[in-house]
Order: C-alpha cells, then structure tokens, then sequence
C-alpha cells in the first residue's frame, strides 16, 4: 500500500491535546505541573508527546526529552536523565548552567562523591539544574516510557516532582511522563510511585483511550492516498481495536485489491520486515538484540557486511517505516512493538550469536565502565556466564559512582547467582571479591537503597 506514516496524523485526540498544551500554557505563565500520560502499547503516546513537543518547541520552550529503555533485567542508572544531560552537554548555550552544577556530573560517570548525604545532592542538583533552565526559557521535560524506567530514575522522579522542580516560587516547568498501562501487572515496581505522584496537587493523569471506530477509520483513509474499499477498512477497524499503531500495520500489510486483512498480530507486526531484501532483514534481525536504539558504527561492525550494502539495507528499513534515524549517528525501531516482534521471531542459536557478538564489541570499546551493565545482559543472553559475572562487577562499580545503590544491588545480586555456574579458575580475582565481600556489599547497597528488609535478609 502506499501510505506515508512517519508523520501519521493527530486523530480523536482533540480534547487530550488541549489539555497538555494547557498545561504548556501554565507554564509559560509560571505555573509548574506534571502529567503522567497512560495508555496501552500503540495507542498513540509517543505521537502525542511528540506534537506537544514541536509545539513547545515553536513557543520558544526549552524541550529535554529522555528515554527508558527495555533490557530485561538490567538496571542503566538514571537512562532517562543521562540522556538529558548528553544533550544538554553537546549543546555551547547550555554549558553556563552545567557549569554551574558540576555535581550532576556525577551521572555522567564523573568524580564518585563519597559523603553520605552524596545521593541527596545529586538530587537536589539536578532540581537546581532544571530550575536554572526553566529560569532562561520555560522548560518542558519529557520522558517516556516509565514502565522500563530503572529504581534510580524513579527515586529522582519521585524528587522532582514532590520536593523539586514542581515547588520553585516562579514555576515555569512542564514535566510529561509517559507509561504503558497494559504492562503493569499488580507488583510492577512502577505502580506504588504512579500511585504517589496521582496524589500530589501538582500532578495529574492523563489515560490515552483507544479511538473509536469512527477515529480509526479517519486515520486509515488518511494515512492511504488511494480510495480505499469500504469493506477493507471495516476490516482493519475491526481488527485494530482502537489502536492506532495496528491500524497502520494493518494498513500497511493489506492488499487493497483482494481486500486481504491479516489476523494475527503477530502476523501483522511481520509483514511489513517479511517485505524486505534479505540483507534488510538481516540487519533489522541485527538492530532488534541491540535494543530500541543502535549506534551505526555497531550494527556495522556486528552485522559484517560491506558500508554499500549496510547503507542501502537501512535505507529500505527507513523507506518502511520500521527504522527512523536517531539523534547523532543512530538508528531506533519506528515502535518498540515492532522490534519486540522481529526479537521474538530470532531462532535462539541466532539470538545467542547476536547477543554475543554485541557484547565482545562493546567490551573492546572505550569507556567500558559505561557499557557494563549492557554487557552483562548480552552476555547472559549469550550463555557465557564467566563474562556476565565479570560484567555484572563492573556494572556493580559504575552503579556505585553514578549513586545508584538500587542498581548496585541489581547488579551484585547477579553476580552472586552467576557466583556458582562460574568455574574458580574463571572468576574475577582481587580484593573484595569472593561470595562473603560480595553479599556484604549487596546487604550495604541494599540498606542505601531503602531495602532494609533486603539489607537483613542478605545477611542471614
């Protein structure tokens, strides 16, 4: 079909729409708030946190967005807000205001502060960092997809937004959070703070429902440039189910003609990549162990083939609507539910091979301490529990630096299971590290965490 969805339009949003930018609104006027927005994979969040971003943008806001990423159980200590940092460091207009703050240079993996109240100022600098911001130009905050956010990010929203940025006297801040709803089973970590942040008057939430069958209809006419038969996009209405994301793959794999709609979602998530030259497949197969963003200079060297045949590849997945070029020199998949079906279709030998492959070459990158914690989880993903557990270490140390005990823990909690299916002749040495020192500073991590009761239970 010929459709263009990279810009796919803003349907049966209206009254949502209106209540963000009123809140962009409230702002400007010096009025800080926050709203987590709700909804189920594919209902439109990242579509509506990015219109209220270009329309920020245009209103001379400053706009920060950071982003949580799914790596199974690895903890990346305060992603999210690394993330902000980076571009407020690659920035000259902002590098006053960093200045200003060295100590949030810390997540960053600057100097490691040792002082016991270390984490609060942390803390109480990256509100201080905001508020500067906010004082320059109003400021809004996006981050998306709290639902993989690590314990750490969540402590500093839990800051934020209860002693920090939304209590300045000349407000100015906008901070939209967004989570997937469907993925909250009853003991998700994300649930008790959601439930805490609802209750302080600064904060609301906002559910993103699913479109009426009128509104899905609208956006499959819109999105397709021929005259579409009645009865194919009663179809896709039928089988989307108010969700914009499988209205537009349904789009996407039906054949006008025969009238043809696909059933199974996975099916439907398949098409568009089964459409691709072998080689574009290859390398979306490549992307998909990586994550939902990939350096190119990685996929390059993971995937083997000649820059020609690399270039042409991304091309054609871009030209599909599954890749979308990154900031700098990265790629990310169009929709996490895109790569969780391309992962999912890896057979496994092809799986470990990839995870593999993509955690040698980070191991023989520069700034490895930054990369340990994704290099333990490719390299469990991989069976080789010797580097998972000397990963998971490293890990261990970099969550230490940064200030993220929750992550330390994480990390040291790993190491400890990994502890036995490691040969001695194959484990990290030095001081420190043996199974005793190791489940002592996991129960020492645990009680800087606020897990007491972990902190106890390590220790018996």
């Amino acid at each position: 079909m010929t459709q263009n969805v990279t810009s796919a339009p803003l349907i049966g949003r209206t009254q949502e729409l209106d209540r963000l930018l009123g809140v962009l609104e409230r702002a400007r006027a010096g009025e800080a708030r926050a709203v987590l927005v709700a909804g189920d994979a594919g209902v439109g969040k990242t579509r509506m946190l990015d219109e209220v971003s270009a329309r920020a943008a245009r209103d001379g806001m400053t706009v920060l967005t950071g982003h949580c990423v799914d790596l199974g159980d690895v903890g990346l200590p305060y992603l999210p807000f690394t993330e902000v940092l980076g571009v407020l460091a690659g920035d000259p207009r902002f590098a006053p205001v960093l200045a200003a703050h060295p100590v949030v240079e810390r997540m960053l993996g600057g100097a490691a502060d040792t002082a016991r109240d270390s984490r609060l100022r942390l803390f109480e600098g990256m509100a201080a960092l905001l508020t500067d911001l906010a004082d320059a130009a109003p400021l809004l905050l996006v981050l998306e997809d709290l639902h993989w956010a690590d314990q750490s990010s969540r402590d500093l929203l839990r800051f934020l937004l209860s002693r920090g940025v939304l209590h300045r006297p000349s407000g100015g801040v906008a901070v939209l959070a967004s989570y997937r709803a469907d993925d909250l089973h009853r003991r998700h970590p994300l649930r008790p703070l959601l439930a805490e942040l609802v209750r302080l008057p600064a904060v609301e939430r906002l559910e993103l429902r699913p479109l009426a069958d009128a509104e899905v209809a609208q956006l499959v006419r819109a999105l397709e440039e021929r005259p579409l038969p009645d009865t194919t996009v009663r179809r896709i209405v039928e089988r989307a189910e108010g969700n914009a994301f499988y209205a537009e793959e349904l789009l996407a794999a039906t054949d006008a003609e025969a009238g043809g709609v696909p059933s199974g979602l996975a099916d439907v998530l398949l098409i568009r990549f089964e459409q691709l030259s072998d080689t574009a497949q290859q390398v979306l197969r490549t992307a998909a162990v990586a994550g939902r963003r990939v350096e190119h200079d990685l996929l390059r060297e993971t995937v083997g083939i000649p820059a020609d045949e690399l270039e042409s590849a991304l091309r054609e997945a871009v030209g599909r609507q599954l890749l979308v070029p990154g900031d700098g020199d990265t790629y990310a998949f169009r929709h996490a539910l895109a790569r969780e079906a391309v992962y999912a279709d890896l057979l496994p030998g092809e799986r470990s091979r990839l995870h593999g492959a993509f955690a040698r070459l980070l191991a023989a990158r520069p700034r490895r301490a930054e990369t340990a914690a994704e290099r333990a989880h490719h390299y469990r993903e991989s069976h080789d529990p010797a580097e998972a557990l000397a990963a998971s270490l490293e890990a261990a140390d970099h969550a230490a630096r940064v200030g993220a005990p929750a992550e330390e823990l994480r990390h040291l909690e790993t190491a400890l299971d990994l502890w036995p299916s490691v040969d001695p002749s194959a484990r990290p040495s030095g001081e420190g590290v043996d199974r005793v020192a190791l489940t002592l500073r996991a129960s020492s991590a645990a009680a800087h965490a606020g897990a007491a009761h972990r902190a106890v239970a390590l220790t018996r």
